[in-house]
């Protein structure tokens, strides 16, 4: 799932969402999409990428498992998940409710 990084971030592509307008396009797995604490992955710098490509707990378990030797994503691996597009914004607010915090830790930290 990942993405060219040699790309300008002028040069990234926009989706349009019904909630939020005109936006970066992202993309994440299905889980995520609706989920809560499902876990929250991603391999990309996200200096270079702000919305890298992003999977959860079950999808990160199917990529190190048919991986092959470096347990990378690979056309096995990704053909047993399912990708949606989303926009900037959406992905912020999939993001901020899958991360996985520590039990008792308060969000400021």
């Amino acid at each position: 799932m990942a993405l060219d990084k040699s790309i300008a971030a002028n040069q990234y592509k926009t989706v349009h969402c019904e909630r939020h307008g005109d936006r970066r396009e992202a993309y994440i797995c299905d889980h995520l999409l609706h989920g809560t604490r499902q876990g929250f992955f991603t391999d990309a710098d996200e200096t270079v990428n702000p919305y890298p490509d992003a999977w959860c707990s079950k999808c990160d378990l199917i990529r190190s498992t048919y991986g092959g030797a470096d347990g990378d994503w690979n056309d096995k691996s990704g053909a047993m998940i399912k990708v949606r597009l989303v926009c900037g914004d959406c992905y912020e607010e999939i993001k901020s409710r899958n991360i996985l915090k520590p039990e008792g830790t308060s969000p400021l930290q």
